[in-house]
C-alpha cells in the first residue's frame, strides 16, 4: 500500500518525529468502528448514504448533548447543538459567518499554528494576546479591546483553547476563567472556544467549558471526535445558543450539501450506544498518560541545564522553554542530527514571544520509543 498517496504523515524509518501530532495508528479503534459500521448499516441501510439534516444526525445530537450534561453539569437544548466535520472545518465557518474584512480576531499566543492558517485565509486582523503559565493574559486581552473599541475598530471574537492548550498544554485557571468571564459580560466579546483535548485528561478531570459556565450567547464552543476516537471520521460538534446554532446550520453550505459528517455520526451513535466510545477513550488516557511520562521522565535531566516545561495534564504536547543562550532553530538543529524531530515556537507565534521554545508531540509513538527520543533529545543539547 502506497501511503504516500493516503496519509497526511509520512513516517521515517529511524526518526523520531515529534512535530506531529497524530495519533498512533495501533491505538484507533479498528474493530470496534468495523463493528459499529456494520450495525449501523443493518440498522439504518440507504439512511446513511443520502443528505442528512442540516444540524446532523438526531441521535447522536442527542448522545453527545446527554454526555456533555453528564460531564459538565450543562445540558445543550436540541436548538444549542449541531454536528460539524470536526473543529478545522467549524472554525472556518464560524470565521466565516462572524467576521467581516477586517476585523480584528484575537488568538492567544502562542496558539495552534494551523488555526493561524485558517485565519488567515480571511481578511480579518490577528491580534495575538501572550500567556503564561495560567493562560491567557485576559488584563492584556481587556487593554486591547478598549484600544481597539476607542477607534472604533469591529472585533470578530477570540479564538481560544483553553483546556490543555496546543501547544503549551497550559489549562486556563479558574481565576483566570472569571476574570475573562467579568471582561466578557463588560464588553460582549464573542468567544470561539476550541475543546477538542477535553477528554484526554490524565490526572484530574478539566475544569468546565467556557460555554458550560458562561452565559448563553457568549460562546461558540467547538468539539471534536478526531482526538478522543479518530480524525479519519472528521466529525466534531457546536455547542452554541439557539440563534448562533441557527445561523451555523442555517448557512449555504449546508443548505447545499445537508449535515457534516452524516455517514460517521451513525457509526458514532453505535459507538456510544454499546458502550464502546467510552472504552475507548479511557484506554486513550491510559495509553497518553503513560507516554507523557515516558517523554517527561527521559528529558529531566535537561532541568539541570536550564529547559522548563510545565507538566502537560492532557493533550497531546509538551512545551519545552530553552535557555536564553539557545535558539530553537540551534536546538533543533541539534536534535535533528540525533534523528529526533519538533516544531519552534515561532510557527504558533504572531508576534514574538519573548522566550525560544519547542514543541513535542508525544501522541505517536510508544513510551519506549519516547524514553529513547527523549534520550536523544538530552544527548543533543547537552553534549
Amino acid at each position: 500500500m502506497d501511503l504516500s498517496r493516503i496519509l497526511q504523515l509520512q513516517r521515517t524509518p529511524g526518526v523520531f518525529d515529534l512535530a506531529w501530532g497524530h495519533p498512533d495508528l495501533s491505538l484507533l479503534p479498528v474493530a470496534d468502528i468495523k463493528a459499529a459500521t456494520l450495525s449501523a448499516l443493518e440498522r439504518y441501510a440507504g439512511v446513511m448514504l443520502t443528505y442528512g439534516i442540516d444540524r446532523g444526525v438526531g441521535p447522536l445530537r442527542d448522545m453527545v448533548a446527554a454526555q456533555i450534561g453528564q460531564s459538565e453539569g450543562v445540558t445543550p437544548q436540541p436548538s444549542e447543538i449541531m454536528l460539524s466535520a470536526g473543529n478545522s472545518q467549524a472554525l472556518s465557518q464560524v470565521a466565516m459567518l462572524y467576521a467581516a474584512p477586517n476585523d480584528v480576531v484575537f488568538v492567544e499566543n502562542p496558539t495552534y499554528h494551523l488555526a493561524l492558517r485558517i485565519l488567515r485565509d480571511l481578511p480579518v486582523r490577528i491580534h495575538p494576546i501572550n500567556g503564561d503559565q495560567d493562560g491567557l493574559d485576559v488584563e492584556e486581552l481587556g487593554q486591547a479591546i478598549d484600544s481597539y473599541r476607542a477607534a472604533g475598530q469591529q472585533i470578530a471574537f477570540l479564538y481560544t483553547i483553553p483546556t490543555y492548550q496546543n501547544p503549551t498544554g497550559v489549562t486556563l485557571s479558574a481565576a483566570r476563567r472569571d476574570a475573562l468571564r467579568e471582561l466578557q459580560a463588560r464588553s460582549g466579546l464573542r468567544i470561539v472556544e476550541d475543546d477538542v483535548y477535553r477528554e484526554l485528561w490524565f490526572d484530574e478531570k478539566p475544569l468546565p467549558s467556557l460555554w458550560a459556565t458562561f452565559p448563553r450567547g457568549s460562546v461558540i464552543r467547538l468539539g471534536s471526535f478526531s482526538k478522543s476516537l479518530a480524525p479519519g471520521l472528521r466529525i466534531g460538534f457546536i455547542t452554541a445558543d439557539t440563534a448562533t446554532i441557527d445561523r451555523l446550520s442555517g448557512c449555504g453550505l449546508l443548505d447545499s450539501g445537508g449535515g457534516m459528517a452524516h455517514f460517521p455520526a451513525f457509526i458514532l451513535a453505535e459507538l456510544y450506544s454499546n458502550g464502546s466510545y467510552d472504552r475507548i477513550v479511557a484506554t486513550y488516557r491510559q495509553n497518553y498518560a503513560e507516554r507523557r511520562n515516558a517523554l517527561e521522565k527521559a528529558l529531566q535531566p535537561l532541568y539541570a541545564h536550564g529547559y522548563t516545561w510545565q507538566p502537560p495534564h492532557g493533550g497531546y504536547f509538551l512545551w519545552m522553554r530553552l535557555p536564553p543562550t539557545i535558539t530553537a532553530s540551534s536546538a533543533l538543529a541539534r536534535i535533528r542530527a540525533k534523528s529526533v524531530d519538533a516544531l519552534p515556537a515561532t510557527l504558533f507565534s504572531s508576534k514574538p514571544l519573548g522566550y525560544e521554545a519547542i514543541r513535542m508531540a508525544y501522541s505517536l509513538y510508544t513510551p519506549n520509543e519516547l524514553s529513547a527520543a527523549g534520550s536523544a533529545i538530552v544527548a543533543a543539547l547537552t553534549s
